[in-house]
């Protein structure tokens, strides 16, 4: 025969949500009075009480314990952590590469192929003498000769290496920026990510330990009603096994805060030994236009950009292949000066795209009278099979690159479309769980109605509350969720 205890008297506060209930053992007839085993004496029925009530003082000042602790800890706010990105190794090290880019390019805007050079030679002939036709000697002085210049060289026609090289620093640029907007966007979705991993890991813990205390409480009334014999022996062990897998929940809630709280720290570069975490996802969110984040990702995204350089690259090499096989080798060079060396010259190569000036002044002597002289030199390759497919295999890798480029704007699209239609999903679930919470807050309200009016009982009510704070924390996921949905929506476009 198991005892029944009925709730002689209870008020249940629903702005509180604490009850105050007193249990009374119900009176009994003579003949079930006889079918109950032989009582047991009041002093171990005393002693059982007692140690129940023990108990469960003991659980609620170890709750309150922890609750002043965690009062005492530092505290994290997702606005701290997310000010704390700029200490993230990966964002550094992609805010170093784009410094390095930006360097190179404006180092290569400034010069635009513009070199400056100096030059000198000196030489000596020493004197000699010989010997005429007519027999007569003749004597040769000794020379001293040499020479100081400047030589100035430019790139001056657009395929000139100087500007080629102009552009494929900005496109280098380019893709660096893009690089470190896909860090740090990534890197912001990680915080994100492992911030609200450990808010709910938070709220798993505490419901953890509330189901631990109402399973250990269950266990003590199983026991003392099996020492009073109104119990059997399968309702203890069953009571037991329910605290066993109270005991493993809450262990794991606690090891999954830990790794999101150790992952956190090394996202950040920071010791978050004991932080609390007490930010909140928001409560409602507002999806952006999806047609502007498709043009945005169709443009500016990563793959997107390292496709459009590898077009561009893929171009240049064709360019200069066909440069090669229909432009002729052309050079041109003007002097004015004396009639051996020196003086002004000026040069330019049609092929490479360059000129250059310069001026040399002779030294010594036998310089001779100034005069002006031009050359011009030239060839050109009528006939090439080796150049022919240069150019044909330069054609077909801008084919290539520029059917890449369209497959990356086409998943771009794509993973902007995936992303809108998860994000949708998640804000949908939101809803589901928030009316989840007001199912079970009604279930608690009507628990506690049935409490004051003796038709319920006490554990009836722990478990609506339990079932409210897992109805509570899985809104907390669900916002969780569907702000990471939301954050990998934005973060499509990179």
């Amino acid at each position: 025969m198991i005892l029944r205890l009925r709730a002689a008297r209870g008020v249940f506060d629903k702005s509180s949500k604490s009850l105050r209930v007193v249990f009374v053992r119900p009176a009994q007839s003579n003949a079930m009075s006889r079918c109950q085993p032989p009582p047991r004496s009041s002093g171990a029925i005393q002693l059982r009480t007692l140690t129940l009530g023990l108990f469960l003082l003991s659980a609620t000042g170890l709750a309150q314990t922890g609750s002043a602790q965690t009062g005492a800890l530092p505290t994290l706010t997702l606005e701290d952590a997310l000010a704390r990105l700029t200490q993230a190794p990966s964002v550094t090290a992609s805010r170093l590469s784009v410094q390095v880019a930006q360097q190179n390019y404006e180092a290569a805007r400034s010069a635009l192929g513009l070199s400056v050079s100096v030059n000198g030679s000196a030489g000596y002939s020493g004197g000699f003498a010989s010997t005429a036709a007519d027999g007569s000697t003749v004597n040769t002085a000794s020379s001293l000769s040499g020479s100081a210049g400047v030589q100035i060289n430019l790139g001056l026609l657009p395929w000139a290496s100087s500007q080629t090289a102009l552009q494929a620093s900005a496109r280098s640029l380019a893709l660096a920026e893009a690089r470190l907007g896909e860090t740090q966007a990534s890197t912001r979705l990680n915080v994100y990510s492992q911030y609200l991993a450990a808010v709910v890991a938070t709220q798993d813990v505490a419901l953890a330990n509330q189901t631990l205390a109402f399973r250990q409480r269950q266990q003590a009334v199983a026991q003392a009603q099996a020492d009073l014999g109104n119990a059997t022996p399968q309702s203890v062990l069953s009571a037991g096994a329910d605290v066993l897998t109270a005991q493993a929940s809450a262990l794991n809630a606690a090891a999954d805060l830990d790794a999101a709280r150790r992952n956190l720290s090394a996202l950040l570069n920071v010791d978050l030994t004991g932080t609390v975490f007490s930010s909140q996802p928001p409560v409602s969110f507002t999806l952006p236009d999806l047609a502007a984040l498709v043009t945005r990702a169709r443009t500016s995204s990563r793959a997107v950009v390292q496709a459009r350089n590898d077009l561009a690259d893929a171009q240049d090499t064709l360019n200069t292949q066909q440069r090669d096989a229909n432009l002729p080798t052309l050079n041109a060079s003007l002097r004015y000066g004396p009639s051996g060396s020196g003086g002004l010259s000026a040069n330019l190569n049609v092929k490479d795209g360059t000129a250059g000036v310069g001026y040399t002044l002779p030294l010594g002597t036998g310089a001779g009278a100034d005069r002006l002289s031009a050359s011009l030199t030239g060839s050109y390759v009528v006939y090439s099979p080796s150049v022919r497919a240069q150019v044909s295999a330069a054609q077909a890798n801008v084919t290539g690159a520029q059917l890449s480029l369209n497959t990356a704007q086409s998943d771009a699209e794509l993973n902007v479309r995936t992303r809108y239609s998860a994000a949708q999903t998640a804000t949908i679930n939101l809803r589901t769980s928030e009316t989840q919470v007001q199912v079970a807050q009604a279930g608690l309200d009507a628990a506690g109605l049935r409490l004051s009016a003796g038709t319920g009982t006490q554990d009836e009510v722990t478990a609506a509350q339990i079932s409210l704070v897992q109805a509570q924390r899985n809104l907390v996921q669900a916002r969780s969720t569907a702000q990471q949905a939301l954050l990998q929506l934005e973060n499509s476009v990179y």
